[in-house]
């Protein structure tokens, strides 16, 4: 059995030990709770529209299982929030949300040969990598100095560029919070290889159609180079369109403390580039 068979396993039965003594404890309050949390998690789960039991198996006991414990809260959100479609055509987004992500992408596509120099000669034989320049609402310091894209934005709250070496790909995933939309922009589209695409619940969106895609990326998702050349895209969180935005503004604030922290361990199987 292999190192990562065994971590995984260990945090299992630490999660399952860590409920077993909150249950104990606090038995009237855990019971309430496993029924919000078994009633939100069925909402969350079934918006996949696939059943597969591996895919069961994935959200609730693997890495989805963060989704699921915070389905509660990301529920709430969709109380917050106008109706989620779940991937998004650009004229689908309020016109100021539209201004900001443009204002983004023209950005980037401004210094895209200096971003895709600065990435390669970082990547080396690295999988993946991740060049922020802001997250959650912070400013990165970075030795790529791009004024344009540390400028912060009414709803802009994530701005980064990531880059797939060859032949590579991500494992199907789920994201851990409905607060915001994932935008990504394909800033370098392979001429029309149908192995270069993201694939959003049971839909396939191949870069070379559009360049750009806009999700939920707490919907079930991976992203494939399926391609003998690197992949490169602009990397936008932007907030979800609201009926109260200022209480969602703050609610992100409060996050981007602890979301800045645990970045790494969000992004612990790319190289954090810098």
């Amino acid at each position: 059995m292999n190192t990562r068979v065994i971590r995984k396993k260990a945090v299992s039965a630490i999660t399952i030990l860590g409920i077993a003594a909150i249950i104990y404890c606090f038995p009237i309050a855990t019971l309430w709770f496993l029924i919000l949390l078994v009633v939100c998690g069925a909402y969350d789960f079934l918006r996949n529209g696939i059943f597969d039991k591996n895919i069961i198996k994935k959200y609730f006991l693997g890495g989805g299982r963060n989704t699921w414990l915070l389905a509660p809260l990301n529920s709430f959100f969709d109380v917050l929030c106008k109706p989620n479609r779940f991937t998004y055509k650009l004229n689908d987004l309020p016109d100021a949300y539209q201004h900001d992500i443009n204002y983004v992408i023209d950005s980037a596509m401004a210094h895209k040969e200096e971003i895709i120099q600065f990435l390669d000669a970082r990547m080396a034989q690295k999988k993946r990598g991740m060049l922020f320049f802001q997250w959650y609402g912070r400013t990165i310091d970075t030795e790529l100095n791009i004024p344009a894209l540390q400028k912060k934005l009414p709803y802009i709250k994530t701005v980064g560029v990531s880059v797939f070496n060859e032949n590579q790909s991500t494992s199907f995933h789920f994201g851990p919070l409905r607060l915001m939309l994932r935008v990504l922009y394909n800033i370098m589209p392979a001429a029309h290889h149908d192995g270069v695409y993201i694939q959003v619940r049971k839909e396939k969106h191949y870069w070379h159609d559009d360049p750009l895609f806009i999700f939920d990326d707490t919907l079930l998702h991976a992203s494939f180079n399926k391609n003998d050349a690197k992949r490169y895209c602009l990397f936008i969180d932007i907030m979800r369109p609201s009926y109260a935005s200022f209480i969602l503004n703050g609610i992100i604030s409060a996050f981007a403390g602890a979301a800045f922290t645990l970045r790494r361990f969000f992004y612990k199987n790319w190289k954090l580039i810098q």
